[in-house]
């Protein structure tokens, strides 16, 4: 199973401000709508339907983010995601955007998402087979500290 899927998404005319460079809200936008793509197509997982059927969902609960290197209009960039930790209620999905060769680090962001329950609207433990799922799908990183991350990422370590 792929732990680290990468996509090829065209930075958007609507996105972007009068200078052609992509809203800095929407780099977070492309980001979570990428991990949805790569959930569904990497690991046949569809949220709406896990929130239909167990009553339980994901919600953001805290965003690390830094910008490197502005997106341009109709740029092909690239968006890597992975689930670099995970607890029994809550996880942390690590995002990079790259330029269309993968050799410009433009924005990394680490998400957490907490587990809950929608009916009560209090957070829950996975069940036993999503968290047997999630820590089969964990890219193990040596370095989880945002900062040190992107050090890492940027060749500064």
């Amino acid at each position: 199973m792929e732990k680290h899927p990468c996509t090829s998404y065209r930075i958007r005319f609507k996105d972007c401000d009068p200078l052609g460079h992509l809203y800095n809200t929407r780099f977070i936008d492309y980001m979570l709508e990428a991990r949805e793509d790569h959930i569904i197509q990497h690991y046949d997982m569809n949220l709406e339907q896990y929130l239909k059927e167990r009553g339980m969902a994901w919600v953001v609960t805290h965003h690390e983010m830094a910008y490197i290197k502005e997106a341009k209009r109709n740029e092909i960039v690239q968006i890597a995601s992975a689930l670099i930790h995970i607890d029994h209620k809550s996880i942390l999905n690590e995002y990079q955007m790259w330029n269309e060769d993968r050799t410009q680090l433009k924005a990394l962001l680490h998400t957490t998402f907490v587990h809950i329950n929608m009916k009560e609207k209090k957070s829950c433990e996975h069940p036993d087979d999503i968290h047997a799922m999630l820590q089969s799908l964990q890219l193990h990183i040596p370095e989880r500290d945002f900062k040190l991350r992107l050090n890492h990422l940027l060749g500064r370590s």
